[in-house]
């Protein structure tokens, strides 16, 4: 299989996918795309702003799909999203392997935070309050979900704090995109 220029930064819903990425995207000048804005885009239809997702498969599909319509095999791109997703019944699922095999990551960034930073973070950003046991146990299977696609993949991996290791991200960067060089 051959790997996409694509560096897929995955973490639970509020843990800081999207800051990270636009801050690496400024940096560096890797353009970034969130994975439901992809699957929002190819389907047409505004991004919901609930947390649960209906048809998991069927919307990872999407992802695909537009990934394989709108990215170049060429250019290097940051995407963030998730290794699981909470169902219409609150539950954790597994993204799908078969989605990771479609994107073909050339690297993956899992981030993590305590979960009451998380739950804080979330309950600013969308007003919802959030059960902290399953955050906890949302965060458990985002990263064990991660580190199986990694090994199935073998693809380089990175897990750590957005907030308390930038400068680690970067040079993680730095070794993947030789051509990156912060401005």
């Amino acid at each position: 299989m051959v790997k996409r220029k694509i560096i897929f930064v995955g973490g639970v819903h509020g843990v800081g996918k999207t800051t990270l990425c636009k801050n690496i995207e400024s940096r560096f000048n890797i353009e970034h795309f969130s994975a439901s804005n992809l699957i929002s885009r190819e389907k047409t239809e505004e991004h919901l702003r609930s947390k649960r997702v209906g048809n998991i498969a069927g919307n990872q599909d999407i992802l695909v799909k537009a990934i394989n319509k709108y990215l170049k095999n060429e250019n290097t791109y940051l995407i963030d999203g998730h290794f699981c997703l909470l169902n219409k019944d609150n539950e954790i699922t597994k993204v799908p392997y078969s989605t990771f095999e479609g994107i073909c990551p050339s690297a993956i960034i899992v981030l993590v935070d305590e979960p009451e930073n998380i739950y804080t973070r979330l309950s600013s950003r969308d007003s919802v309050k959030h059960d902290l046991a399953l955050l906890r146990s949302f965060q458990k299977q985002e990263i064990y979900n991660a580190e199986y696609i990694r090994d199935k993949l073998n693809i380089p991996y990175l897990m750590c704090n957005a907030t308390k290791s930038e400068d680690k991200i970067y040079t993680f960067i730095e070794g993947l995109v030789p051509q990156a060089v912060s401005e």
